[in-house]
């Protein structure tokens, strides 16, 4: 397979090209150059950086490599010791170093004459030096093996379903049957399953929690809540923005999920809507098949981008040939989906689990619009100024979801099936943003009452899911889901704080699939312009690159709610 090659790989002038990181040892003559160097002109200093974000995207992507494989396969011991000594031994002796880097750059005067595009960067360095403890180097260990364990307990998740074993992927696929007692059955087989662990993921997060409050206060904060906005750069935006997103959401988005489901209990001719009943198709319809093998999948999501943009079909295109597609759902494999930037050799990879269903498209083009983020954003020289926050990074994935939507009959010829993938897609954008408003307001009670009991968690869930949720859906025969369900949320355990970044982009996607409407070939450019600033601006800026706002109101929420549910009723 032929096909042009979208990333040169950059040439490397400081770390050699066969450079191994076999241990801490084999790298530190790298830091003492860099730390040891004389810098006396602007020359000299502009060399000494390029030098050390050269060395910084080579060694994160080793790391990035570490991690996939035992992604990949959960039960691999020796990936699971290769990253495990990596945490143990590596990156706390790494740590120390980067710090003195930062100081060095600074304590440089050089570093004034820099670029505008180095203004995010020169605050993300204040920043880091703030919160930089020596203390923490050791909890840091203790935290990433922690955060590690639950891709190991819910990657062993499996259930046995008529004689055969199968993934929760797969059995997530009959809950679209329109066979109501086999939905309840494999409902109740995937609950068990996760309920058998219920007390392991508790005591995990309870220790999180606990080590991460420990870290803010070595820190010098008061909670985690407060320590993870600086750590996470999160310059554009309060703590006190998110909670008035949380109402927002609230008061403009959570009165649709009653209307939604009692749509859905009409047409499903059921006294209550169980939670079974959840993901079948309401009119009783089979569920829809968008393809059968994986490298249909692939060839029919070059075609749906290609209609969009030549551009972002060659995006996949390269990462098929480049072997960064793992897409199948299989044993041992952890769960979820993600894309994998490469800082350094460039070509990202997309990790999901298939099992041939409507969700899994969704699942696709969203990591789709990450990988083209990726592949815009590598012309930008150095990798310290391509990665974006995920507010912006969640905007090009969520952005894509809604372009690509127009093309959906590449998998879906028939008028009717594509009607309905658009109709379930749009109603899911709506009730994805009160689940996201839940989680982040969990997540802030969680770190800002970090000697929470779990009783008091679970009371605390349930109550979040009364103000977030839908009266209509009876819960009366699965209690614990009520109380325990964020067990499945992998965010809270591995990246804690990363999900508010999913409300506020699916906010900027609609606006900007808003002006697709309107003009179609113009958001496309104002898109790709925006993703290919890396994070050389401030996220509103942006937003306003791509054409739109940052913005969180309830007059702006109402608003892109409105568009959406016209776009829905024209379906």
């Amino acid at each position: 397979m032929q096909k042009e090659q979208l990333i040169q790989v950059k040439e490397r002038r400081f770390v050699p090209r066969d450079f191994e990181l076999s241990s801490f040892g084999s790298v530190e003559k790298f830091y003492i150059d860099l730390e040891e160097r004389a810098i006396d002109t602007q020359e000299a200093f502009e060399r000494w950086l390029e030098d050390w974000d050269e060395l910084s995207a080579v060694l994160s992507e080793d790391m990035r490599w570490k991690y996939i494989r035992t992604s990949k396969d959960t039960s691999d011991e020796l990936a699971q010791k290769v990253l495990q000594d990596f945490y143990l031994n590596t990156e706390p002796l790494l740590k120390p170093r980067e710090n003195t880097l930062r100081k060095k750059f600074a304590a440089s005067p050089w570093k004034n004459n820099l670029s505008q595009d180095y203004t995010n960067f020169k605050k993300a360095i204040e920043v880091d030096n703030k919160l930089f403890n020596e203390a923490n180097i050791e909890l840091a260990k203790e935290l990433s093996l922690k955060e590690n364990e639950y891709a190991s307990i819910s990657g062993a998740w499996s259930v046995v379903l008529d004689g055969e074993e199968i993934t929760m992927q797969q059995a997530q696929k009959h809950l679209r049957s329109t066979d109501r007692t086999l939905r309840q059955k494999v409902f109740n087989l995937i609950a068990a399953r996760q309920q058998e662990d219920k007390l392991k993921l508790d005591e995990l997060l309870s220790d999180l929690v606990r080590l991460r409050h420990q870290f803010a206060l070595n820190a010098g904060y008061d909670n985690f809540r407060d320590y993870s906005f600086d750590a996470m750069h999160r310059f554009d935006y309060t703590a006190a923005d998110c909670e008035s997103f949380h109402e927002a959401v609230a008061s403009e988005i959570v009165p649709f999920l009653n209307v939604f489901n009692e749509e859905r209990r009409k047409d499903l001719g059921v006294e209550k809507l169980k939670p079974w009943d959840l993901s079948v198709d309401s009119l009783n319809r089979n569920p829809l098949q968008p393809f059968q093998t994986t490298e249909e999948f692939i060839a029919k999501t070059v075609t749906c981008f290609n209609k969009l943009d030549a551009y972002f079909g060659a995006c996949i295109e390269n990462m098929q040939v480049a072997d960064r597609l793992d897409l199948e759902s299989r044993k041992a494999k952890a769960p979820g989906g993600y894309l994998m930037p490469m800082p350094e050799s460039g070509i990202p990879l997309i990790f999901m689990n298939h099992a041939s269903t409507e969700g899994d498209v969704r699942v696709m083009v969203h990591e789709g619009g990450h990988a083209i983020h990726s592949f815009l954003a590598y012309a930008i020289p150095s990798s310290s100024l391509r990665s974006t926050p995920s507010e912006v990074s969640e905007l090009a994935s969520m952005s894509m979801e809604l372009f690509s939507l127009e093309n959906w009959e590449s998998f879906y010829p028939d008028k009717e099936d594509l009607n309905r993938a658009k109709k379930n897609h749009l109603e899911g954008l709506l009730k994805l943003l009160p689940s996201i408003a839940k989680g982040d307001a969990f997540q802030h009670w969680m770190y800002t009452n970090p000697n929470h009991s779990v009783e008091e968690r679970h009371v605390k869930w349930k109550e979040l899911g009364v103000k977030y949720g839908s009266s209509l859906v009876d819960y009366s025969d699965n209690e614990d889901l009520l109380l325990n369900s964020y067990q499945q949320i992998l965010h809270f355990y591995q990246v804690p704080f990363y999900y508010i970044e999913y409300g506020f982009a699916q906010l900027g996607a609609i606006a900007l699939w808003k002006n697709y409407k309107s003009n179609p070939e113009k958001t496309i450019q104002s898109y790709k312009k925006a993703l290919s600033l890396g994070y050389t601006r401030t996220i509103p800026e942006l937003y306003h690159a791509a054409g739109i706002q940052f913005d969180f109101s309830k007059e702006y929420v109402r608003s892109l709610a409105l568009f959406v549910k016209g776009e829905m009723a024209s379906l």
